[in-house]
């Protein structure tokens, strides 16, 4: 199965390999993802998704990590942040929870990774599907996606 994201990164000439995992949505959590892959969770990113009025943002942060609204909003340029409901996430993003993938957002205003990300050469991310992961070379990554890197998880 080729997700919009595996073709996008296809399209970019950017390799990656998919990583596949089952588990009941009840359970889904970063967390059990990184453990069901043998993967480290720090390896492991979530994409959020937040609004600043009608804007749409992107961050994307480790499986462990929690977001930090404040710096997450300095680090984009806005005033403020709040989360996308769980029920507006296939309406506002494209994507439904457990498949939010950094890759093929629809009408974001700008992407940003957590600093955390500098300590891994490759990354996991949702490959935009239920059930399917990516781990891709960071830069190239974040060349591609024109993502800011800066410190918005808390600490």
């Amino acid at each position: 199965m080729k997700t919009n994201a595996m073709r996008m990164l296809n399209r970019a000439g950017i390799g990656y390999e998919v990583l596949e995992y089952e588990i009941a949505k009840e359970d889904f959590s970063a967390g059990a993802v990184s453990d069901l892959l043998g993967l480290q969770h720090e390896q492991c990113y979530k994409t959020l998704a937040l609004l600043h009025e009608h804007d749409l943002y992107i961050c994307v942060i480790s499986a462990d990590d929690e977001i930090d609204l404040k710096k997450a909003s300095k680090a984009l340029g806005v005033k403020n942040l709040e989360m996308v409901h769980v029920k507006d996430l296939l309406k506002t993003v494209g994507y439904e929870r457990g498949s939010v993938s950094p890759i093929g957002v629809k009408k974001n205003k700008g992407i940003c990774f957590d600093e955390e990300v500098n300590r891994h050469e490759v990354i996991e991310i949702s490959a935009g599907a239920y059930g399917l992961g990516l781990t891709v070379n960071r830069d190239e990554l974040l060349r591609y996606l024109d993502a800011k890197v800066a410190d918005i998880a808390k600490r």
